[in-house]
């Protein structure tokens, strides 16, 4: 797995490719701390180099959103392929989140 952040208008874009499971969950997990507690408080995922995500990357997830709306924030996720928006869908996750398919639609959501 590979993170890599930037931030525009104090909108953090985490964008996320390769592997999501519980041999890489945690260094996504520190990143986003590390990011929250800088004060970030609206962040968009970009997804679409993501080949896989597990249990442990759905619960890494579901941290980052409850966290961000813990202090009024806004958080969206953009470009899931075919498996992983089926991952979404099936464990409910699609309802929890604000799935987008392009990053405008997401950043326009979070602004």
């Amino acid at each position: 797995m590979n993170v890599t952040v930037d931030t525009q208008n104090q909108i953090r874009t985490v964008r996320i490719s390769g592997r999501l499971d519980g041999t890489t969950m945690q260094e996504l997990e520190e990143r986003f701390l590390r990011l929250a507690d800088e004060g970030g408080s609206r962040f968009v995922f970009d997804l679409s180099l993501l080949d896989y995500i597990s249990s442990a990357g759905l619960r890494v997830m579901l941290l980052a959103v409850k966290k961000t709306k813990a202090v009024g924030g806004k958080l969206a996720l953009f470009g899931l392929n075919d498996n992983v928006n089926e991952i979404f869908r099936i464990s409910g996750f699609s309802t929890i989140f604000s799935l987008f398919s392009a990053e405008e639609e997401a950043l326009a959501f979070v602004s």
